[in-house]
């Protein structure tokens, strides 16, 4: 039983970490999108070819977990498309320190 929870432990770890990365770049894109450059351009030309690829994934027959990737996936790029709003910061500086005139 202690080798199941090493295993769902280092899983959960995994899914953790994924699931950060998964936030920076759909923040990226978020601030790519909304740069109005030819980054933006750029970007909305790559999801859409993402979306594509993702939409002929899901034709083809998946298991139940993977389908819900695709299935995720493809909620998540339709998201960044039709409403592109400006990323928020990913840290916020919070002043709570001692300052120097204390």
């Amino acid at each position: 039983m202690r080798n199941l929870n090493t295993v769902l432990s280092k899983l959960n770890d995994r899914l953790l970490r994924l699931e950060g990365e998964l936030f920076v770049l759909r923040s990226i894109a978020r601030a790519s999108l909304t740069a109005g450059d030819e980054q933006a351009t750029r970007t909305r030309q790559l999801l859409e070819g993402a979306k594509l690829a993702l939409s002929d994934e899901a034709e083809r027959p998946l298991d139940a977990a993977t389908g819900k990737y695709v299935a995720a996936a493809i909620a998540m790029v339709d998201e960044l498309l039709e409403h592109p709003r400006e990323a928020a910061p990913l840290f916020r500086v919070i002043d709570g320190g001692k300052r120097g005139d204390d």
